[in-house]
């Protein structure tokens, strides 16, 4: 079970999730992608917000389990998305690079998640 407690401290993931899932999840997760990555600077709250968005694509596409996440919830986008989602691992992984250049969080253990969670998504 992956954990990422320094990039997920103090940020409501229920509530992106439930934006998520009120919306088209690709759709969602591209578009946070792209603002991310355009985005001249970024807040740490915004950084969070694309983190947890890279988290859900890694669980949806590389069959992970984060414990903040609601399984039933994510197998259903497994089922549902998987294939749309999977088209997005490039864009997310470009974002996370950016924020780690550009934005990178001060806490080196957030950083080095950030880090951690980038490879994973860039990993063939």
């Amino acid at each position: 079970m992956a954990t990422y407690e320094h990039l997920v401290k103090s940020y409501d993931v229920g509530d992106l999730l439930d934006d998520i899932a009120s919306a088209d999840p690709p759709a969602y997760l591209r578009r946070c992608f792209a603002e991310g990555y355009s985005a001249s600077l970024l807040s740490w709250s915004r950084v969070q917000q694309l983190a947890v968005c890279a988290m859900v694509l890694d669980a949806i596409v590389n069959d992970r389990d984060y414990e903040f996440f609601e399984h039933e919830l994510i197998a259903d986008w497994r089922t549902h998305y998987a294939s749309a989602c999977g088209k997005l691992k490039d864009t997310a992984a470009l974002a996370l690079r950016r924020v780690l250049e550009r934005d990178r969080p001060e806490d080196p253990d957030a950083a080095a998640e950030l880090e951690e969670l980038a490879g994973r998504l860039a990993a063939v």
